[in-house]
C-alpha cells in the first residue's frame, strides 16, 4: 500500500514518509466533524419543529421528554 511508504532519498536527503499527526487530526475534527455534526444538528431541529407545528406528530427522541 502506497499510503505508508518508506523513507525516500532526494539529493542525498532522506524525507520521511507521510504520516498523521495530531494537528491533521485537530484539522478533520474542525474543518469536517464540527460543520457536519452542526449541519446535521440544525437539519434536526428544523425537522422536529416541521413534525410539531405543521404535521402535529411527534418526531425523535426530544418527544419522550415532552
Amino acid at each position: 500500500m502506497a499510503l505508508f511508504r518508506s523513507a525516500a532519498r532526494i539529493h542525498g536527503y532522506v524525507i520521511p514518509a507521510p504520516r498523521f499527526t495530531r494537528w491533521a487530526l485537530v484539522y478533520f475534527l474542525k474543518f469536517i466533524v464540527a460543520p457536519v455534526l452542526l449541519l446535521l444538528l440544525a437539519l434536526d431541529v428544523a425537522l422536529y419543529f416541521v413534525f410539531r407545528d405543521w404535521l402535529g406528530s411527534c418526531y425523535g427522541i426530544l418527544c419522550f421528554f415532552g
